[in-house]
């Protein structure tokens, strides 16, 4: 079946087994590989449905074709599934989340020795240098976004708008410990929402200093306003927040540095358009890649390369593919890698099949999650197709 168009690849590895299953990584941003390290996966039944509270989802690594199981959880979605990624300096150690003990934690596990320790808090990113977590409610996000959050827990404080006992909580991951650091209630209105506003927190990473973190802040839909609108905070180690942009189009980002994110987002005006924004100085430049604006397809899991040279990624489908863009930092040119055939029902929004296509084994190859075969499999190309 394989339905892939390519003008620069006609060698598609398919990684994971042939075996009835159904593999993904997930999250364009997190650690598939490391610099080593076996590629990470998911191994689900089914594909077709949303997950339940009592559906497992097996976690491990490929090697050779082959899976190797290390846990399971029943703490995942199918867009970002259970956290799983490599720890940014801990040899054969990775992250993940799991339901225990009536709760979400989020386990640091070395999964050639067993060792395990547990947070108190399931967290939504962990800092690159390691030592810090960021816990937020998965039970609210799951509320506004199936895809994203937990099924099993409901949220507490789902009748209050912007609660004071939820929000942000730092979490040690060294002792597992958690603090809470920002309150919603207090968020509100530096986001600039309105009391009468429910709102919650998307999506929050931590810089590359691992200093300071950024939370997309999103208000829930109603029938009488059936969409939502974001805005962009950044807050320090303390819970020290302000807002860079207010009620505004923003979505997928990377951080670049301690300051600079790279982003699909509107800025003051100007047309949703990729932009790399100074988050200190307040300016931006656009890094123009046709596909990703316009009327075309506005929205790009965007990735750069390790050597920072080329941004790459996909968006949402046209005419039943998704497409894999490349822009050249240094040229300005842009370049379509490959267009991938996408199945996945899409009557249900939160079980597609995003590629978020990532670089792994420190940039010497891309890797991608698919259903062209009609089914969930992980895609490996090299990097021909960025030399331009």
């Amino acid at each position: 079946m394989q339905e892939f168009i390519s003008a620069y690849y006609d060698d598609f590895q398919i990684i994971t087994p042939n075996d009835g299953a159904h593999y993904f990584f997930a999250y364009y941003d997190m650690r598939a590989t490391g610099l080593t390290g076996k590629h990470l996966c998911h191994r689900v039944p089914f594909m077709d449905r949303l997950p339940t509270a009592d559906d497992v989802c097996e976690l491990g690594y490929l090697d050779g074709g082959s899976f190797v199981k290390f846990a399971e959880t029943t703490a995942w979605n199918f867009q970002q599934g259970a956290m799983l990624q490599y720890h940014p300096t801990k040899e054969n150690t990775v992250y993940y989340n799991v339901c225990k003990d009536g709760r979400f934690m989020t386990v640091t596990h070395n999964f050639v020795t067993g060792e395990k320790t547990y947070a108190d808090r399931a967290t939504a990113c962990v800092s690159p240098d390691g030592k810090w977590g960021l816990g937020v409610n998965f039970g609210r996000i799951f509320a506004f976004r199936p895809g994203y959050g937990y099924a099993g827990f409901e949220d507490k404080n789902a009748s209050i708008n912007a609660p004071a006992d939820d929000g942000v909580f730092l979490v040690d991951m060294q002792t597992g410990k958690a603090k809470q650091i920002v309150s919603y209630d207090r968020l509100a209105p530096i986001a600039g929402f309105a009391p009468d506003q429910k709102i919650l927190i998307n999506h929050i990473t931590f810089n590359t200093a691992s200093n300071r973190f950024l939370m997309l802040v999103r208000n829930f839909q109603t029938p009488e306003n059936p969409g939502w609108s974001s805005s962009l905070v950044i807050a320090d180690l303390e819970g020290n927040c302000r807002a860079v942009l207010k009620n505004t189009y923003f979505s997928h980002y990377l951080w670049l540095s301690h300051k600079d994110l790279l982003a699909h987002c509107t800025v003051e005006g100007e047309k949703k358009s990729m932009y790399v924004i100074d988050v200190d100085a307040g300016t931006w430049v656009e890094y123009d890649m046709p596909y990703f604006h316009g009327q075309h397809n506005p929205d790009i899991h965007c990735n750069m390369s390790p050597d920072g040279k080329y941004i790459i990624g996909d968006g949402y489908p046209i005419d039943g593919y998704r497409y894999l863009m490349a822009y050249s930092i240094e040229t300005g040119k842009s370049r379509e890698l490959l267009r991938v055939k996408t199945v996945t029902p899409h009557d249900i929004t939160d079980i597609r099949t995003d590629p978020h296509a990532r670089f792994v084994w420190g940039g010497k190859y891309i890797t991608f999650d698919t259903t062209q075969n009609g089914k969930r499999e992980i895609v490996q190309i090299d990097l021909r197709g960025l030399h331009f």
